[in-house]
């Protein structure tokens, strides 16, 4: 049942080793989700959002974390790894982007064409749900090689944020000017949601 109100759900996933965990982190300023060299690192999703939205976001028995960084009215998903050698893991993670409002989906420079990736993709773009892909780990050098062929492999209109390989801080997160577009970017799709059901409950008032 369509829960009103509920904060917008964008579900980070991607292929191991993409950096999701280090971007969900990155997004609400503190050390949430674990990071490392051990693949997978995330086994168990990791849900976080604004104190203010916690009671509400309560999916598949996650308990929230609460974020104060994010802006009400957004829950992030760290979610297991697409290709995880746990099927467990894989199926998992596919139930948690059939629950998403937004998928953002996290690849590399050196990732971005396996076909693993693509089959995720392509289910999210014949599906019709809203989507953004964030292009880790990019070498300054080869922004204008990758990122047309990822638009062109694409083939419609999808936000797409390149994260250019960076120095982490002493807790592993990204510089904050880095994932600034991204964080206004579901600020952004999280208050149209909040706006479009507030017109929807305005507009069902206004009938009766």
């Amino acid at each position: 049942m369509y829960d009103h109100g509920a904060p917008l759900l964008a579900v980070i996933g991607g292929p191991t080793g993409a950096g999701k965990s280090t971007l969900v982190n990155s997004l609400v300023r503190a050390p949430v989700s674990t990071t490392g060299f051990l693949r997978p690192t995330t086994r168990k999703p990791v849900l976080v959002c604004h104190p203010r939205s916690w009671a509400r976001v309560h999916r598949h028995q996650l308990v929230p974390i609460s974020a104060p960084a994010l802006p009400p009215g957004l829950a992030l998903i760290d979610a297991p790894d697409i290709n995880s050698i746990d099927q467990a893991n894989r199926e998992l993670s596919n139930e948690l982007f059939d629950d998403a409002d937004l998928w953002v989906f996290v690849t590399t420079a050196a990732r971005y064409a396996d076909a693993e990736a693509w089959r995720h993709l392509r289910a999210a773009q014949q599906r019709k749900v809203d989507l953004a892909v964030v292009l880790d780990r990019v070498p300054p050098q080869a922004v204008e090689e990758i990122v047309p062929h990822l638009t062109e492999l694409l083939g419609e209109p999808v936000p797409l944020f390149v994260v250019p390989d960076s120095q982490l801080d002493r807790q592993g997160m990204l510089p904050e000017r880095v994932v600034t577009p991204i964080w206004e970017f579901l600020h952004k799709s999280a208050s149209s949601k909040m706006s479009r059901e507030s017109s929807e409950n305005q507009g069902g008032e206004s009938e009766r």
